[in-house]
């Protein structure tokens, strides 16, 4: 199966509670949300297992090794418990204001080449990462015009 993103969009006023308890805010079975019959999606944002790929390619933003802001989308990473694979998954909050942030940085993110993105993910592709690249794009536009935050997971 393979550890999976996936976001949510929550408003302004649930900012709060989603920070003291996020997972009201999260589906049960989100990758049944992600591959469910289009017609009955939630509106959320599905990275597969792309949220690596764009951890590099949100991570520097210029010759000063500064993280974009973007990296807040996607930053984090479970936590390995355990023998056999177990893990806890990541969640976390962005408000509206920090969605409106990512907004703005993520659309200035230039598709990767296969060359650069192998470096980073061996077995990944510059087409898998850039089509999340622009689902996430998307979503993140869409969101900060409706004024929106967000809850997501990486698990």
């Amino acid at each position: 199966m393979g550890i999976r993103y996936y976001a949510y969009p929550i408003h302004a006023e649930d900012v709060g509670s989603a920070r003291r308890d996020p997972y009201p805010f999260l589906s049960d079975d989100p990758l049944a949300d992600a591959w469910g019959p289009k017609d009955q999606r939630p509106r959320m944002l599905y990275l597969d297992k792309a949220w690596r790929e764009l951890q590099f390619m949100f991570a520097v933003k210029d010759d000063h090794l500064q993280p974009r802001i973007s990296l807040e989308l996607v930053k984090g990473n479970v936590t390995p418990i355990g023998p056999y694979h177990a893990h806890i998954g990541f969640v976390h909050v962005l408000t509206p204001d920090l969605v409106r942030e990512i907004a703005e940085d993520i659309v200035l993110v230039e598709p990767v080449d296969d060359d650069t993105i192998k470096k980073v993910c061996s077995y990944s592709s510059a087409d898998y990462a850039n089509t999340y690249l622009r689902a996430a794009q998307e979503f993140m536009t869409t969101l900060s015009r409706d004024g929106l935050g967000l809850v997501y997971t990486i698990r």
